[in-house]
């Protein structure tokens, strides 16, 4: 059921080749986060998220210092050993000040051609709006230039739907998971999550939705004897860690990554007034370390997300050395704490090869979440 999934996460590559043959289209790599894939696809383009990888680092230190965040570091690793030959061009947001660093070193260092949607840092929406109205045509020029393809109002309908689909299918998935908890296996949910960052969108909708409609006819009763957990942090990755969780048999039954639920929570986009549709896309719904939107406030929309999913406790998923979420993760651990809600965190890095300290770690906290309901 889960093979597909499987076969594509762990042979990246060669179906990112496959389909790039396929469509004929050029692959735009899309840098962490929040860029919306409807641009691309709108414009012709074959879009894969870049979220980092496992591999050790071996050159990206040339550029980068050890002690910036491990997706940065690991993504600029893959264009330097030549592993990314298919990508023909790179999409940046702004989230932070690496990203944005990370983004002067492919303009400088490689021949690719690289295009931004800068993030505004402002207090009102109708700031926010002034400032996208000009990186958003600038953004659609780019991708324009990188195609030879112009955006219509056609394409960009047509790629809202698409990318509106994938992720109302997400959800689905996600609330499956939330009511049968155990149904899914941790390590089989974020393999099937991640496939999503290189198939093209049809192709894993059609796999998606009858992944769902096989799950749903054969619906488990929920599983409460099972440790509970919800997980934040920007990125799910590294796979590796969840069969533990699964030999453990904890089951994750929300979370708040950038590259999980932030992502998936994402509203269909508004092509009827782009500036407006792009706006609501990238402030909400869920919260971001990564993005100021003083309007939604990240401690009582996690304390929401505690209570509607039946989590037991928190677990803080910190990548190395991601500052923005080592920021927020203390006041954020002390607001549940004062709200009764049981948290832990785990240190991370995207090339992490031994799991034993974490998998004992994440053992104590759910003993601990077992005693205190017992």
């Amino acid at each position: 059921m889960y093979e597909p999934f499987h076969h594509v996460v762990n042979n990246v590559p060669q179906t990112v080749l496959q389909y790039e043959r396929e469509l004929d289209r050029p692959v735009i790599g899309v840098m962490p986060a929040y860029f919306p894939l409807e641009l691309i696809e709108a414009a012709g383009g074959y879009p894969v998220q870049l979220w980092g990888n496992n591999l050790p680092i071996e050159k990206a230190d040339a550029y980068l210092q050890s002690y910036c965040c491990s997706v940065a570091r690991s993504v600029l690793e893959l264009e330097l050993r030549g592993i990314a030959h298919m990508v023909k061009a790179y999409a940046f947001t702004s989230l932070c000040d690496t990203l944005i660093n990370i983004r002067e070193t492919y303009r400088r260092v490689f021949p690719k051609p690289t295009l931004v949607l800068s993030i505004p840092i402002t207090r009102t929406e109708k700031a926010r709006k002034n400032y996208l109205s000009s990186v958003i045509k600038s953004a659609m020029e780019g991708l324009e230039d990188i195609t030879g393809n112009k955006i219509s109002s056609a394409s960009l309908n047509a790629a809202a739907k698409l990318y509106g689909r994938t992720r109302a299918l997400q959800r689905r998935f996600y609330r499956l998971r939330r009511e049968a908890p155990g149904l899914v296996g941790n390590y089989d949910f974020y393999t099937v999550i991640k496939a999503a960052f290189f198939l093209p969108a049809e192709i894993y909708n059609g796999l998606l939705g009858d992944l769902l409609h096989g799950l749903l006819e054969g619906v488990a009763p929920e599983n409460n004897e099972c440790p509970k957990l919800l997980i934040s942090g920007m990125v799910f990755d590294p796979l590796a860690i969840y069969p533990i969780f699964d030999e453990l048999k904890v089951c994750v039954v929300d979370d708040d990554f950038a590259n999980g639920w932030r992502s998936v929570a994402k509203v269909d986009l508004n092509t009827e007034n782009l500036v407006d549709g792009i706006t609501d896309f990238l402030f909400g719904p869920a919260p971001c370390c990564c993005i100021y939107n003083p309007d939604n406030d990240r401690h009582p929309y996690l304390l929401d997300k505690v209570r509607q999913s039946g989590a037991d406790g928190v677990l803080f998923w910190y990548i190395k050395f991601c500052e923005p979420d080592a920021f927020d993760r203390p006041q954020l651990m002390a607001y549940l704490k004062d709200h009764g809600i049981p948290v832990t965190f785990i240190d991370l890095e995207l090339s992490m090869t031994n799991f034993e300290a974490v998998g004992t770690r994440i053992g104590a906290f759910c003993e601990m979440l077992q005693n205190a309901s017992s």
